[in-house]
């Protein structure tokens, strides 16, 4: 589910290279942007399965993990939209986010 992070920075990285005339760039990180969507939804599943084959609530193990292993906070803004279509619901990361951070990315 880390995978998430490039669902939020990827539409302006491809909108920055569009407006700067690389619309070849732009259109190749459009392609890994929308797979990008099936790779989360994927991880998603199986860490939900594996959480809770286990006897485990997949949502509190993705908090535990994310900070055991991660230094601070999420970073917002999230893409909340291609986040909700791979099935990654907000109340995974937005706890773990920056205070008076959160938000859309578009």
């Amino acid at each position: 589910m880390l995978e998430a992070r490039g669902l939020d920075v990827t539409p302006e990285m491809s909108a920055r290279l569009e407006r700067a005339g690389d619309t070849s760039s732009a259109a190749i990180l459009q392609v890994i942007y929308e797979q990008e969507i099936g790779h989360v939804a994927i991880g998603r599943r199986w860490f939900d399965r594996l959480c809770r084959a286990q006897g485990l609530i997949p949502e509190q193990v993705f908090h535990d993990r994310v900070r055991r292993f991660f230094k601070g906070e999420l970073k917002a803004p999230f893409n909340h939209a291609a986040r909700a279509a791979a099935g990654f619901p907000a109340r995974y990361y937005e706890p773990l986010a920056r205070p008076g951070e959160g938000g859309a990315a578009s």
